[in-house]
């Protein structure tokens, strides 16, 4: 049989489910969940700078010589000296090879013979021109003997014109059997001896010019208007790594190349040493362009994808994506070409990858110096 309750135990449990329903939800008030606050990503900032900048042209070129000859025989002679030395420096008209002149100045001496010869007839005949002319007109001669007498005469003349003309070209085969350089320059090898027969035509001596050397080169018709005649460049080569040779502009074609879109420029190069050789390769740099002014970014605010490149200003503490457009690129810098920007305006330089298109950015404190605490 089950225990009887107590009044007094009635009321005990009457007192504890009335607590633990005041416990459960009696009384109690909905709490509304508060905003959350969003926070600034902490970034490093820089500021866009101005500065000089230069639009360099990079191009290649072979260097040539201005001048450059292979001398040949005008007659067929042999060798009698040889008076150069190759790879020597030769001055204009130095004498570089002497053939055998013995049966050209035979030949002059026989001529000469003949001319005096000629001159001695004509005169005679002249003489006998002179007495007939009278006696034509008493008829004591007949005219035909006189015309006869006319043309011995111009015949004669004729002959020794001729005669004059052989002596000349005589003369020029005499000078030709002295072989001199056309202009100053460098003597080749020497692949000729005393006594070897040269025959008309034959090859004797290369003489090239060293100085000034050549470079010709090719200029996109953008940079028209940044090339003149005496505009300076410099030309490097891998014979002398570090080291540059000075060039000038001397000509600049009138004519654009309608399927490469460029124009030829030709730079003379001082070789006052002789350092440079005909048909070295040269890589050249012309300044076409010169900015004094322009807007650059710190390189370490540009970022670049496949699609575009943008950086981001730093405007009230926030961050705007601007996409640009670069123009010369330095190695701690580039410039920006579009859109105008001023220099002294703010960009991100570290923590530009964690931060969004008008998301807020704070400045990174500096850290303090090594052994003071920082404050």
């Amino acid at each position: 049989m089950p225990a009887k309750r107590t009044p007094f135990s009635l009321i005990a449990l009457t007192l504890s489910l009335a607590l633990l329903w005041g416990a459960s939800g009696c009384g109690r008030e909905d709490k509304k969940p508060q905003a959350v606050k969003p926070t600034a990503t902490v970034v490093t900032i820089g500021e866009l700078s101005a500065r000089r900048v230069e639009n360099v042209l990079n191009q290649v070129g072979t260097l040539s010589s201005p001048q450059m000859v292979t001398i040949r025989s005008e007659l067929a002679a042999p060798v009698e000296e040889v008076l150069f030395q190759q790879g020597a420096e030769v001055k204009k008209g130095q004498l570089l090879v002497k053939l055998d002149a013995a049966k050209v100045r035979a030949d002059m001496r026989n001529l000469e013979q003949r001319i005096r010869q000629l001159e001695i007839r004509l005169a005679h005949q002249k003489r006998n021109l002179e007495r007939n002319r009278p006696l034509v007109k008493d008829r004591l001669v007949s005219q035909m003997k006189y015309d006869d007498l006319e043309t011995e005469i111009a015949l004669a003349q004729a002959a020794l014109a001729q005669a004059k003309a052989d002596m000349a070209r005589q003369k020029e085969m005499l000078a030709d059997t002295e072989i001199r350089a056309p202009f100053a320059g460098v003597a080749g090898s020497k692949d000729l001896s005393v006594g070897d027969y040269l025959k008309a035509g034959d090859p004797v001596v290369r003489v090239v010019s060293l100085n000034p050397l050549e470079m010709e080169f090719l200029v996109p018709e953008r940079f028209k208007a940044g090339v003149f005649k005496d505009q300076q460049l410099s030309i490097a080569t891998v014979a002398y790594p570090g080291r540059d040779f000075v060039g000038k502009v001397f000509f600049i074609s009138p004519v654009v190349d309608s399927k490469t879109r460029s124009f030829k420029v030709k730079a003379r190069v001082d070789n006052s040493q002789h350092l440079l050789n005909p048909g070295m390769f040269g890589r050249l740099k012309l300044t076409v362009e010169v900015k004094e002014n322009a807007v650059c970014a710190p390189w370490g605010s540009v970022i670049q994808t496949e699609k575009e490149t943008y950086l981001f200003l730093v405007e009230n503490g926030r961050a705007k994506k601007v996409p640009v457009t670069l123009g010369q690129i330095g190695g701690e810098w580039a410039e920006i070409v579009s859109p105008p920007l001023k220099a002294g305006d703010k960009v991100l330089l570290e923590g530009k990858f964690m931060v969004t298109d008008g998301g807020q950015v704070r400045q990174a404190e500096a850290s303090a110096p090594a052994g003071r605490p920082g404050k």
